[in-house]
């Protein structure tokens, strides 16, 4: 889904392989290249980094949106924001851990380590989660401030 929108900002800024997985990522190009090919999954940590230096949403790193809008005002991902959310979105729709991970393609027990902060949550599961909900990956994310996110 993502490698299209990551090769297309990539050349927009004509930068290379070797200076963004370098320079801007710590990483060595091959590990990039795989994730610009889609060949390996991109980390939520990485597509995060490329989309506070792209200046691009989470949604468009990833493909989910295809047109490219950049922005000034992008807020880095917070961790801690998202795994908040997602409980208080589980309590608000009353779902267990067994429905939520039928719906994303795990277990139960996966599923409560991913919301608890034990393991961190693929990017596949992530994108699934925000389908589940029906919320914008990067309001679920805590990239956008929106106070209407989870009804206190």
């Amino acid at each position: 889904m993502y490698s299209n929108n990551l090769k297309r900002l990539r050349n927009e800024k004509e930068l290379t392989q070797q200076f963004v997985a370098e320079e801007v990522l710590g990483c060595r190009r091959t590990t990039y290249n795989n994730w610009e090919r889609g060949v390996v999954m991109i980390p939520i940590k990485i597509a995060d980094d490329l989309s506070m230096f792209y200046r691009v949403s989470l949604s468009c790193i990833l493909g989910i949106n295809k047109t490219i809008n950049f922005k000034n005002d992008i807020n880095k991902m917070n961790y801690d924001t998202l795994l908040y959310n997602l409980k208080e979105l589980k309590k608000e729709k009353k779902y267990s851990y067994n429905k939520i991970g039928k719906e994303i393609k795990c277990t139960g027990t996966s599923c409560q380590r991913y919301l608890s902060g034990k393991i961190t949550i693929p990017m596949d599961r992530l994108i699934m989660l925000s389908k589940l909900y029906d919320i914008d990956i990067d309001e679920l994310c805590g990239k956008i401030d929106n106070k209407n996110l989870i009804k206190n």
